[in-house]
């Protein structure tokens, strides 16, 4: 039953992207800049078969939003290889870092309304952390990824007993803290902290240490639960109908699993597939998955989109506060690209600037880009990280400048 059951999956899956590609190409309405609708759906077809090559594999969604439009939109292979039911613009994926951006617009909404500053330290929300450290870090310093706090959680037996004896833990083994530890027990890794990496604003390291913390600030200031303030103020404003952060307690909706290449050494407890291509690679398998501000959402294709319509619009934050997360602060070591306010901004002279996150989550990968001047969006999530990130971001910005979509 259950061979029979994934064939009939394949065989809809097929149809319906066929469905899907020629229904756009044979499109002859015009975008509003007046380009065609579907000028890049062939190269961007071929890009996307290419990585995600298997129907009955795990896979991904693409989308691609220009003047509040959807452009182009396909899916490719398998949600969860148990039941096989396939990717859709409605399935729901980690977002790993690209969580940063609702972090980034609540902390400036709550600029917005007087509640803190950019500017404010730390040692204003955190009394109980050494002064002398968090007094010279302020917020903006953790959403510009320049903050100088290390990751001081426990990566081997030898810190994990060193940890435990300074903190103590509800976790008994230093492997299920790593793998099922939350915001509340990672935050006592600041304990007692001396120093910072370096001066707080001099460099950027993109380790997500510093927005462990996020959550926490957000609730002493205004006083709700972070999960609850967020959709109230956050998801439902943005007409987000199925983002959320994962909670022991709330249990997981129906998601995509992830997954990554099986190895030889992983335990017989992770499942595998039929075929022992793939084993999962989520929550249980993955050191330090979950933490909410910084890679905790989860969210649909169709839902991010939705995001950025209303981010866009002035939905959420104002004008000014867009123009703020969207500059770049702290530059990288990766030519042309900054960090602005819980992203990355990309200034390359000649085009407009690009917004964009980029990472994975165990097996888990995105990426998303924006060029709000062209009111450009795209977004790739996947149930695979095998494919490298940086490369395909590049060849999407290529075919989007081969068309004329960047001036």
């Amino acid at each position: 039953m259950y061979r029979i059951f994934a064939v009939i999956q394949r065989v809809a899956l097929a149809v319906g992207i066929a469905v899907s590609v020629y229904s756009c190409n044979s499109s002859d309405k015009m975008s509003d800049s007046g380009l065609p609708v579907c000028a890049v759906t062939a190269d961007l077809d071929s890009l996307f078969q290419r990585i995600f090559p298997d129907a009955d594999g795990p896979g991904g969604i693409a989308i691609v939003m220009h003047h509040d439009t959807i452009i182009y939109r396909h899916a490719f292979g398998v949600a969860d290889l148990q039941t096989m039911v396939p990717v859709t613009d409605s399935t729901l994926f980690n977002l790993s870092s690209a969580s940063k951006i609702f972090t980034s617009a609540a902390l400036l909404k709550l600029c917005e309304r007087g509640m803190i500053s950019l500017d404010d330290s730390l040692s204003r929300f955190f009394p109980e952390f050494e002064c002398d450290v968090f007094d010279k870090i302020t917020i903006r310093h953790i959403l510009t990824h320049s903050s100088g706090l290390p990751d001081l959680r426990p990566r081997n037996q030898a810190e994990w007993n060193k940890y435990k004896s300074a903190h103590g833990s509800v976790f008994a083994l230093g492997e299920d803290y790593a793998r099922y530890g939350t915001g509340t027990e990672f935050m006592h890794s600041f304990q007692n902290m001396k120093t910072a990496e370096f001066v707080p604003g001099t460099h950027c390291d993109s380790q997500d240490a510093a927005y462990i913390l996020v959550a926490p600030l957000i609730e002493r200031v205004t006083r709700v639960d972070f999960d609850d303030w967020m959709s109230e103020n956050i998801f439902r404003p943005a007409g987000m109908r199925e983002a959320f952060y994962y909670t022991y307690d709330g249990g997981l909706p129906a998601t995509a699993h992830a997954y990554r290449p099986a190895r030889r050494d992983t335990s017989p407890l992770v499942f595998r597939s039929d075929d022992g291509k793939w084993e999962e690679y989520d929550l249980g398998e993955v050191p330090y998955f979950l933490t909410r501000a910084d890679r905790g959402v989860y969210g649909s294709a169709r839902d991010f989109m939705q995001w950025n319509r209303a981010l866009y619009s002035g939905k959420i934050i104002s004008d000014s506060s867009l123009a703020a997360m969207n500059t770049p602060y702290v530059a990288t070591e990766i030519p042309m690209v900054s960090f602005g306010l819980g992203g990355a901004v990309r200034r390359e002279p000649g085009f407009p600037d690009k917004s964009y996150h980029m990472n994975t989550n165990g097996g888990y990968a995105i990426v998303e880009g924006s060029w709000p001047q062209e009111k450009l969006h795209y977004i790739v999530f996947a149930n695979r990280a095998d494919w490298n990130q940086r490369d395909v971001t590049y060849e999407i910005d290529s075919i989007f400048r081969a068309k004329n979509f960047l001036r």
